[in-house]
Formats: C-alpha cells, structure tokens, sequence
C-alpha cells in the first residue's frame, strides 16, 4: 500500500474514531495529562502506518487495543507510575466488536440454511436472488447478466424471496416446536 492510500485508509477509519477512543482513554484512565494522550495517539497512528491495514477487520476495536496496550507499556517503562494509574490499567477492558463463539456458530448455521434453501430454488430465480443479494448487482445489471429485461428480474426477486421467507419461516417454526417438545429422562421426545 503507497503513502497516499495509507493516509486514504487512516483518514477512512482510524480518525473517524480518534475522539472516542481518546474519551474511552480519559475515561479509563483518568490520571493520564492532556499532553499523555496526546502522545498515546500519535504513537498509535505511528503503529498503524507500519501495519498491514488491509487485514484489520475492525479498525475501531484494533485502535482501542494499540491505545490500551500502550498504556500499559508507557507504565512499564516508566520508572515511577502512580498507583491510581496501575489500577486504572489493570481496570481497562475492550469491548470487542466482534461476535462472540455462540453468535458466530448461529450466524453460521443461519447461512448455510439460507444457503440450502436458495439451492432449492428454480434456477433462474436462484440466479436473479443470487446476483442481486449475494453479489450486491443492481437490478439493470442482474438482466444483462441473465439476459433478461429488468422486470422480469424483480418478477424473479419477488418469487424467490417469497420462497426463501416462506421456507425461513418453516424452519423457524420447526425449530421452535422442537425445542418446546418434552423430553422423557433418557432425552426421547414424549408425545402428547
């Protein structure tokens, strides 16, 4: 990445976020100066400028991360830290923004039923849900990939979206009896 597409990227997503994180610090850090700060973020900015920004999948938490952990290094090096900044370091957590195992396993099995039901689909109107939802093509575009006219291809979109939630909602609904079903003590479903 060159020197302009690197300014391009932090000007995208790091700066937006340079006066939360610097509100996220004070608040966890409420011994840190002014002048500290500002220190800490532009030492954060030059960590970024050596990093390969493209593989950040999320630039704020990453931000807060570097930020803490240079807050703990600056105490580390320093010879005398006051006590109330050790606590408050200790005292720092993240908020991550990504999903945690449980969300990512639902996500997941949420995905490859989509998936499953969109392979059920007719073929045309799986290709028509497939360009414009999963590969983000507009109407017009979606029809001159299928050669077809715009209409016909929102006529396509409406059926299979009509099928996918029609199918989404029959599983929900199994899913549901399912797990409100009793079950004796071996784990057999008892019927009523």
């Amino acid at each position: 990445m060159d020197r302009l597409a690197r300014l391009q990227w932090l000007q995208r997503h790091i700066v937006p976020y340079e006066a939360t994180v610097r509100r996220w610090l004070f608040r966890h850090v409420r011994s840190l100066s002014q002048a500290d700060a500002d220190d800490l973020i532009q030492e954060a900015y030059s960590k970024f400028w050596v990093l390969d920004l493209e593989s950040i999948a999320s630039p704020h938490a990453y931000f807060v991360t570097i930020v803490r952990n240079l807050v703990a290094e600056q105490a580390r090096r320093a010879k005398i830290v006051p006590m109330e900044r050790m606590g408050e370091i200790e005292a720092l957590s993240i908020i991550s923004e990504e999903p945690g195992p449980e969300r990512t396993v639902s996500a997941r099995n949420e995905l490859e039923q989509l998936l499953e039901i969109v392979d059920t689909l007719p073929p045309q109107s799986r290709r028509a849900f497939e360009l414009r939802k999963i590969e983000g093509l507009s109407i017009h575009e979606a029809a001159l990939a299928l050669g077809v006219t715009d209409g016909a291809v929102e006529k396509l979109l409406s059926r299979a979206l009509a099928k996918v939630l029609d199918a989404l909602g029959v599983a929900t609904a199994e899913r549901s009896s399912k797990t409100s079903q009793p079950y004796d003590r071996s784990g057999t479903p008892v019927d009523q």
